[in-house]
């Protein structure tokens, strides 16, 4: 999959999303359009304790995630007209800086995601641990 940076913004959170075009062509004059958003998500320490995990786990982290975990949303639409694919490709993303950036920008946003990132991480060591 191709992608192309679109757009960087800051959010008021501290954090920065990155909007990314990954559409490509699929049969004749028809796209598969697709809009990736991405914001990473540093994670120290105090982060990790912070979220309930178990301070001892915290070197297993860091080695299963480098540092950072990193949210994803994706929007997309398939079989549009190749005339209308700009055209749709700036409306999914209108509607996402509409109704999403306000969510995204909320202070609380990254513990929140990071403990939902942590509790995963969790439960996949141990299903790994009881499923050698």
């Amino acid at each position: 999959m191709t992608e192309k940076l679109i757009e960087e913004l800051d959010l008021a959170n501290g954090l920065t999303i990155s909007f990314y075009d990954c559409s490509r062509k699929i049969a004749g004059d028809r796209w598969y359009v697709k809009l990736v958003a991405r914001i990473p998500i540093s994670v120290d320490e105090n982060a990790f304790v912070k979220a309930g995990a178990e301070p001892d786990l915290f070197k297993e982290f860091l080695d299963a995630t480098e540092g950072v975990v990193t949210f994803e949303l994706q929007k997309e639409r398939n079989f549009i007209d190749e005339q209308e694919k700009d055209q749709v490709f700036n409306e999914i993303l209108s509607n996402i800086k509409e109704h999403a950036l306000n969510y995204l920008s909320h202070k609380e946003f990254a513990p929140k995601f990071l403990k939902k990132e942590i509790q995963s991480f969790l439960e996949r060591r141990k299903w790994y641990q009881n499923n050698p």
